[in-house]
């Protein structure tokens, strides 16, 4: 065999070492490099939406004071208000609608109420005569109601909101007055229906896609009412006045979004 024969045998084997060694150290490559990539992520989750129909439970405590103007009547005795204050507790039914992070919304509440209150007191002055009289007065609502919008802004789960609406109650009214002089006895009690305003603030905490958690802060003005006690002995005489109420309610509530 010539000595450029073997010359050329010998390249061609060193040319195919060499691509054999290329070929290997690519796999290698690429195997590593798979096996430092690792898995591939994990979907990410949509956002939360608050869009949707919901129910719910709420519960709560109310303080506040009823307020009337005995003190500008005949009577003449009373401060014109006291305190008064009770648990409540009912359902509620809403809807939301959420555009980007700005959630508007309505809702629908019923709660039945121990909010209660009342005062006695003295005096010398208008029917009491100079040998005085005593005046008790008695306040208390059994139920409330509200229609209430309300707007929000949302961070994916947590909902952070201004509310407001109408509010609807019953007041009822007791009041006795008695002259010590002359043994004369006033005495009623009616119930109003009253309607007014109210306003709040509050946040709610999606669990999932269902169940939410909420608390709120609301002032309630009820507006006022008439009112009347007559006489049941002596002269007959009606003495009319004005009454209602207005409270301070924090409140929790349990949610299922449809």
């Amino acid at each position: 065999m010539s000595g450029t024969r073997k010359l050329l045998l010998a390249s061609a084997a060193c040319a195919a070492c060499a691509i054999a060694l290329a070929a290997s150290a690519a796999t290698a490559l690429a195997a590593d490099l798979l096996t430092k990539k690792g898995p591939p992520p994990a979907p990410v989750a949509a956002p939360y939406s608050w869009t949707g129909f919901d129910v719910g439970v709420q519960a709560g405590y109310g303080w506040g004071n009823e307020s009337d103007d005995l003190s500008a009547t005949d009577f003449g005795v009373l401060s014109d208000h006291f305190d008064a204050n009770g648990a409540i507790g009912g359902a509620h039914v809403g809807y939301d609608q959420q555009f980007g992070s700005l959630v508007l919304g309505v809702r629908g509440e019923f709660d039945a109420s121990g909010m209660s209150g009342s005062i006695t007191k003295t005096s010398s002055s208008g029917v009491c005569s100079f040998e005085g009289c005593a005046v008790s007065l008695s306040f208390r609502n059994t139920w409330q109601a509200f229609l209430l919008g309300r707007a929000g802004v949302a961070f994916d789960r947590l909902l952070v909101y201004a509310t407001g609406g109408l509010a609807f109650g019953d007041d009822r009214e007791s009041v006795t007055a008695k002259n010590f002089g002359s043994g004369d006895v006033w005495t009623g009690a009616q119930t109003n229906t009253l309607v007014g305003g109210a306003v709040g603030l509050g946040a709610e905490y999606a669990f999932d896609e269902h169940w939410r958690f909420g608390a709120e802060w609301r002032y309630v003005d009820f507006g006022k009412g008439d009112y009347s006690a007559a006489s049941a002995t002596g002269v007959p005489k009606v003495i009319s006045y004005k009454a209602g109420f207005s409270e301070n309610l924090a409140l929790v509530d349990l949610s299922y979004r449809f």
